[in-house]
């Protein structure tokens, strides 16, 4: 199956990403993007770390990193979703704890951690490299 990548030269910055830090997405995922039954979106880990803090203080679980991404997106959906009167249910997979990663908590909640923005130039380039198909 094909899969959308940023190409194998792609070397993505050297930040914390919670396990994310591949430049691509699995055949599947990608298989469901390109029939159009899901979007791909890029966040901000800083949104990502605020999701999951607001999840874990009204949930009682600490999302893994990774799980946080997903976290932030649902609360974009559902605070779309309430601005524009329409009700949705939403599911999101939590896929694991944060335990393993409270240094990265504690980065977040000290304002440590801060957003890497990959720029349109930098994509562009990465982008120039991977065939078409």
């Amino acid at each position: 199956m094909k899969m959308y990548t940023l190409g194998h030269d792609f070397v993505p910055s050297p930040i914390h990403a919670g396990g994310l830090r591949y430049h691509g997405m699995a055949p599947l995922v990608s298989h469901a993007v390109h029939e159009g039954l899901i979007e791909a979106t890029a966040l901000h880990r800083t949104e990502c770390f605020e999701a999951a803090v607001e999840f874990a203080r009204t949930q009682g679980v600490v999302p893994a990193p990774e799980s946080s991404h997903a976290l932030a997106q649902v609360r974009r959906e559902a605070l779309a979703a309430a601005e524009s009167g329409e009700e949705k249910v939403i599911v999101v997979g939590l896929s694991g704890h944060g335990l393993l990663e409270l240094g990265a908590y504690d980065a977040y909640l000290g304002g440590r951690l801060e957003d890497d923005a990959l720029s349109d130039d930098a994509l562009a380039t990465a982008l120039a490299g991977v065939p078409q198909v």
